[in-house]
């Protein structure tokens, strides 16, 4: 008696370890996203304690480097709030490479510095909305675009003091 099998050869299933795969692979790369994302987040973000004086003194650092020279956006708060955009008046020659932010917190008395690579900047499309940091005030004026920071080449984009609130300083590099 022959061994003879019962009925038509089974298919392979190839497609489930395919699916496997690929389900492994994004797995991974989720896995590796998010370990990037943490490491760079704790080499551009910073966050420490700090008296109001000392914070003030971290500001006025920070504006020695461009003397006399008026933010790219003024906020001006009458009422409604009103915004003031000093743009560039000839296109600057240097190349910019961070945007540097600076947030000091009057409740929390927390120093916050985070540096933005303008390589990341020039991958967004659109404007940035900078009014969002200042609740209150004109949302359309408050835009601009990387190519106007860039324009307008190194110095303070904004510098905003709200009483009992805190202060937000802006400047390119």
């Amino acid at each position: 008696m022959t061994d003879m099998p019962d009925g038509p050869p089974k298919p392979k299933r190839t497609w489930i370890w395919i699916v496997v795969g690929i389900f492994v692979f994004l797995c991974v790369l989720a896995i590796g996203g998010v370990i990037f994302t943490a490491s760079w987040l704790g080499s551009h973000v910073e966050i420490v304690e700090a008296p109001a004086p000392d914070a003030a003194k971290s500001f006025d650092e920070v504006r020695t480097k461009f003397p006399d020279q008026r933010p790219l956006i003024e906020f001006h708060d009458s009422g409604r709030g009103t915004i003031t955009t000093n743009p560039a008046t000839t296109a600057s020659s240097t190349r910019l490479t961070t945007l540097h932010i600076m947030a000091f917190d009057d409740d929390e008395g927390k120093l916050v510095r985070v540096d933005v690579p303008f390589w990341l900047l020039r991958l967004k499309s659109g404007p940035i909305a900078f009014s969002s940091w200042a609740s209150g005030f004109d949302d359309e004026r408050a835009r601009l675009r990387v190519e106007d920071i860039e324009r307008r080449g190194p110095g303070i984009v904004i510098d905003l003091t709200q009483a009992g609130e805190g202060r937000v300083l802006i400047w390119a590099e």
